[in-house]
């Protein structure tokens, strides 16, 4: 009988060990919203699925959700999808942090930029106030790179009659996405969206397309971009660091972990019978899904900062330099601002209940972005 008992408590405690294991895989999409493209109500989603916003996000789950090997397409510039997790990606030095499965080949690179956020309020989706972050990749500094580009798609009209869709940009620029012979679908524009125009912003990337007579290569770019390598090559090429964390301004941003991860078409481009240039993902793995949030906390730039974490009835701050230190609950609150000077600070916290915090450091090099536990 005790032998039994036992046997039962063991197996149940190597049930719950599994259980709270977090899982290396998409958990849950927040969002999918395609910009028009020749696969778009064809493919991604099939037709039965491109009727409303719920069908089109719950196909993308079937796609992206605890594995590697679907495929959700993005259409034109700026389409995008947003997934979850049932953990934070914490950002381990020196290290990839996670992959982002794509269907690319040799020459046939269709890259997609990557944004990151953190849930400050604990509430399990991106809110207005929670700002995001791109990934700064390898052509993030070229001249040819345009940040904060916006381009707007127009619905045809009248509509369902293999049109194609014509767009306009910020930069004084316009033209079509074109409806090639091959696309069956009535039409390209997002059948599920009942706005008549469509429109997203991000950084653009210049065209990758080369011609040859009427054959078109789509070269690689050097990395820090989906889509864009085959997806059994080197980490270096496939994988990313949040690390790379950059704010709308290109200021870079030190967060300890992400919780959502927005990828997007960054072309905008046609290449001949191929049709628009639309990045495709096949899924997103955490390169160490167990790992944890850092109890003390060094920026990597000359070791400037030193943040007490956990704490208890006192906060010990230390810096080489000025910077302003702004205090939140988790709900994202604030609780106050505090201006740190050179050598260690100390911040009585006695008021503050056991939980946990958001602390937001600025500086003149970077923006710093930490969760804390008071104990």
């Amino acid at each position: 009988m005790k032998r039994n008992l036992l046997v039962t408590i063991l197996l149940g405690l190597i049930v719950c060990n599994l259980q709270a294991a977090n899982s290396a895989y998409v958990t849950e999409i927040i969002d999918y919203r395609p910009a028009p493209g020749q696969h778009i109500n064809r493919l991604f989603p099939p037709a039965d699925k491109s009727d409303s916003h719920e069908n089109a996000v719950a196909w993308a789950a079937t796609q992206l959700v605890g594995k590697t090997n679907g495929l959700v397409g993005l259409g034109a510039f700026g389409g995008y999808v947003i997934v979850g997790f049932d953990h934070s990606i914490v950002n381990v030095a020196e290290e990839y942090d996670f992959k982002v499965y794509g269907n690319a080949f040799a020459n046939s690179a269709e890259p997609g930029i990557v944004m990151v956020c953190q849930d400050l309020n604990g509430n399990g989706v991106p809110d207005s106030d929670e700002p995001w972050y791109e990934l700064a990749g390898s052509d993030y500094q070229l001249l040819s790179t345009i940040k904060n580009y916006e381009i707007t798609y127009t619905r045809p009209n009248p509509d369902l009659q293999k049109s194609h869709i014509q767009w306009t940009d910020n930069q004084g620029g316009s033209g079509q996405v074109t409806h090639i012979s091959f696309a069956s679908q009535s039409t390209m524009y997002p059948l599920w969206i009942a706005d008549n125009t469509l429109v997203f912003t991000g950084t653009k990337l210049a065209g990758n397309a080369v011609q040859n007579g009427s054959m078109f290569s789509l070269p690689a770019l050097a990395w820090g971009y989906v889509d864009n390598q085959p997806n059994n090559s080197t980490n270096d090429k496939t994988s990313f660091k949040i690390d790379w964390a950059v704010d709308a301004t290109g200021n870079p941003v030190q967060l300890t972990h992400i919780d959502f991860i927005k990828v997007y078409t960054a072309m905008v481009q046609e290449a001949g019978w191929l049709g628009e240039t639309s990045t495709e993902i096949a899924g997103v793995e955490d390169l160490h899904p167990n790992a944890s949030l850092p109890t003390v906390i060094h920026s990597q730039e000359n070791k400037q900062m030193y943040i007490q974490n956990p704490f208890n009835e006192t906060l010990i701050v230390k810096a080489n330099e000025n910077c302003e230190m702004i205090l939140y609950t988790i709900s994202g609150n604030l609780i106050g601002k505090y201006m740190i000077t050179p050598g260690e600070n100390t911040i009585t916290t006695s008021q503050l209940p056991t939980g946990n915090y958001i602390v937001h450091i600025i500086n003149t090099k970077q923006n710093h972005i930490y969760k804390l536990i008071k104990h």
